[in-house]
């Protein structure tokens, strides 16, 4: 038999290990529970994900479409085409609002809007579409600048064009009205909740790419009213070569196109062309106005027009790029120019097509100290001087130029003197 110290500890033992299955019981209990609450949280987890996920694709399309206007809006390499710009906010609008049809207009010279962009309509019909503030739908979509959003398919349609389900978006800024974007024929049937809304964030994005743009068109106007009138300034002061500066600027164009430089490049060679000889405003009359040859002192103080010219722009922020066309247009590519030997494609690209074209005005025109070359000499003229004084790559393309302009019919020569009538 046991002794009572025995049974004692037996009888603890067995509470010890009834305790325990309690326990593990316990535990598993828990385990399962924590499992099923685990499941369900999962379950409602993803349930929440899947009904995200549409509203953050929606988002995610919304920010990349943002993300491509302000890029249209604001160029690295300048001002960009209106109708690029007209285009992707179509585009954009189109592929967000998922419309099969969609139309930007803006106003003109007149009041009246038109189709500056569009899809899902014919050309002819959107060449057609115009509308004026206050009359139809869209006239009066523009005075109040409030969106309107139909979605009843038996609406009329507006124009005889855009049908129902749609949408119409007054784009402004500030209160100032830059166009409208109208949408229709959603590809579901009908516009989502969420559709006026994000077409309200894309059309105030829009508005703002417009808006810049024509602030920027603005600012070249005024960038080109001021070279201009610096343009006539210079050919005031030189009288001999009244329009000299005026028609190196269209050719200088032609030339640049040919070789394919972009937009912006174009610009500032435009502007070299009529400003190369903007120096020339501090050279003395007497010396600029001479009939005959220079002296080699007269000829020394005449030979510091490009760093004048130079002096005079360089500090004006839009006219920087210029200045270095105007500082070196007097350069020779085997180094034997001014102001500084350079020598082949140390010579800015802008001031190698200026030197062509500045040549071959001078060369095509009558002087005080000689009458104009013909084209056949000033021509053999450019392809002996090619390699030495000017850029061979220019100078044949310069050549293609005027041979395209030829048949074009457009002169690419000072007009002959028409002699006065006397009274």
């Amino acid at each position: 038999m046991l002794d009572d110290m025995s049974l004692f500890t037996l009888v603890a033992v067995v509470f010890l290990l009834l305790a325990l299955v309690v326990c593990l019981l316990l535990l598993k209990r828990e385990q399962r529970g924590r499992q099923a609450d685990g499941a369900q949280w999962e379950n409602q987890r993803l349930q929440l994900q899947q009904e995200l996920l549409p509203p953050q694709r929606q988002l995610e399309r919304l920010m990349a479409h943002a993300k491509d206007l302000a890029a249209h809006a604001v160029s690295t390499t300048g001002p960009i085409p209106r109708r690029k710009l007209a285009d992707a906010i179509v585009d954009a609008a189109r592929v967000l609002l998922q419309a099969d049809s969609a139309v930007l207009l803006q106003s003109g010279a007149t009041l009246e809007l038109t189709a500056t962009a569009g899809c899902g309509l014919s050309s002819q019909n959107l060449s057609r579409l115009r509308i004026r503030p206050g009359q139809g739908p869209l006239g009066r979509a523009v005075q109040g600048r409030m969106p309107v959003l139909v979605q009843d398919p038996q609406a009329e349609p507006i124009e005889d064009m855009i049908t129902a389900p749609y949408m119409i978006i007054p784009l402004s800024v500030q209160s100032r009205s830059s166009g409208l974007l109208v949408l229709s024929r959603p590809q579901g049937g009908r516009f989502a909740a969420e559709a006026l809304e994000l077409a309200e964030v894309l059309s105030g994005q829009a508005a703002l790419g417009l808006e810049n743009l024509e602030l920027t068109d603005q600012l070249e106007r005024y960038y080109d009213d001021m070279v201009h009138c610096l343009a006539r300034a210079i050919d005031e002061k030189d009288a001999y070569t009244h329009g000299h500066s005026h028609r190196t600027h269209h050719l200088v164009r032609a030339l640049a196109e040919e070789i394919h430089l972009p937009e912006t490049f174009i610009r500032h060679m435009e502007y070299g062309a009529l400003l190369h000889d903007v120096g020339k405003i501090g050279i003395e009359d007497v010396i600029l106005r001479k009939p005959g040859k220079l002296t080699a002192e007269e000829y020394t103080i005449m030979k510091r027009h490009p760093e004048m010219g130079y002096r005079i722009l360089q500090p004006v922020k839009f006219l920087r790029p210029v200045s270095t066309i105007v500082l070196y247009h007097q350069e020779w590519v085997n180094g034997a120019g001014y102001p500084e030997g350079l020598a082949g494609e140390e010579i800015p690209l802008g001031a190698r097509l200026v030197a062509v074209i500045d040549a071959w005005d001078a060369m095509t025109s009558d002087r005080p100290y000689r009458k104009a070359l013909s084209r056949t000499a000033a021509i053999a003229e450019l392809r002996r001087a090619a390699g030495t004084q000017f850029d061979s790559k220019i100078v044949d393309a310069f050549l293609r130029v005027l041979e395209r302009l030829d048949r074009e019919g457009v002169s690419t020569t000072e007009p002959a003197q028409v002699p006065s009538q006397s009274a």
